[in-house]
């Protein structure tokens, strides 16, 4: 009974996934700084959903105009530009180093200056 329950135990351990949370929109995020929420708070949540957004200066201007705020500006920025570093990073090393025997890094995210 005890060899039979580990590896059952195993497979469905092995079958549950975690869900990562979505990453916010460039209307949520306005939706956040209308609400009043500080530019620290609205990082926070950021970091924790793991939004990079590819911005234009065209988008950054109706963000700003919209009443984000600059820090949070500053941060979609900085993030951005750590994610396409990250990518041209793994990229140089080729497949192998992506989709080798082991992962590849995460992308770090930006903590601000």
């Amino acid at each position: 009974m005890r060899t039979l329950a580990f590896p059952l135990l195993l497979a469905l351990a092995g079958c549950a996934t975690l869900e990562s949370p979505a990453p916010l929109s460039g209307a949520q995020i306005v939706a956040l700084a209308r609400e009043g929420k500080p530019a620290p708070e609205i990082i926070a949540e950021l970091e924790r959903t793991g939004t990079v957004l590819s911005l234009q200066a065209s988008d950054i201007i109706r963000l700003h105009e919209a009443g984000v705020p600059d820090a949070v500006l500053d941060y979609l920025q900085h993030a951005q530009i750590e994610e396409m570093l990250w990518r041209e990073r793994s990229s140089y090393w080729g497949p192998y180093y992506r989709y080798g025997p082991w992962p590849a890094p995460p992308p770090p995210r930006y903590r601000g200056p």
